[in-house]
């Protein structure tokens, strides 16, 4: 019966500190899955910048950009004539010999830069000539930059672990601690029954 007993207490004890424990360790599964989908997101994310930004791709992108200013360079004429004749103070004579002029060598700063991206596709660098396409900012002038400025790939920073937040503290009741005054209660119990004892 009493081993019975003993095994019972202890199942119960063993259950009991389970149930408490049990909050805990979900909480720490679950920082857990989300801490590796984290790492799983920043590994996809940092690859996609590596296979967007590839070599490749910037070789690419110069040649078809070097392409498409070439065969886009006349029209450079009809916007500057639009753009000058649009102008504050200006009127259409003047926008048409001066759209006539200014798109004339506009065109041939397109095509001249577009012959250098065809020919230097191999060096991923910057575009020089802004807008980067003529059908870019349409009312915009062209301006020209900086020749082979490479291309800044953007830094792939590596994955740092969100701290996880702290563990739950387990809060401990103070304890009410009554046994001066048991002992002093069963002092005087003993004294008395042993007094009623000596009576007899």
């Amino acid at each position: 019966m009493m081993t019975s007993f003993r095994q019972y207490t202890l199942a119960t004890l063993f259950l009991l500190l389970l149930s408490v424990q049990m909050p805990v360790f979900a909480e720490d599964y679950y920082q857990q899955q989300l801490q590796n989908e984290q790492l799983l997101n920043h590994e996809l994310k940092r690859q996609n910048q590596v296979r967007h930004k590839s070599y490749g791709r910037l070789v690419a992108d110069k040649s078809l950009n070097g392409l498409a200013n070439m065969a886009s360079a006349p029209l450079e004429i009809p916007k500057n004539i639009i753009n000058i004749s649009n102008e504050p103070d200006s009127n259409v004579f003047y926008g048409l010999f001066g759209g006539i002029i200014r798109g004339s060598l506009d065109t041939a700063g397109r095509i001249l830069n577009g012959a250098n991206d065809l020919v230097t596709a191999p060096l991923p660098t910057k575009p020089v000539v802004q807008p980067k396409y003529i059908w870019d900012d349409f009312d915009q002038t062209n301006s020209y930059g900086q020749f082979y400025r490479l291309v800044d790939n953007p830094k792939i920073e590596p994955y740092v672990a969100p701290t996880p937040p702290p563990r739950p503290v387990a809060v401990v009741q103070p304890i009410d601690d009554r046994t001066e005054q048991y002992s002093q209660q069963t002092n005087q119990n003993l004294d008395t029954y042993f007094k009623q004892e000596m009576q007899k």
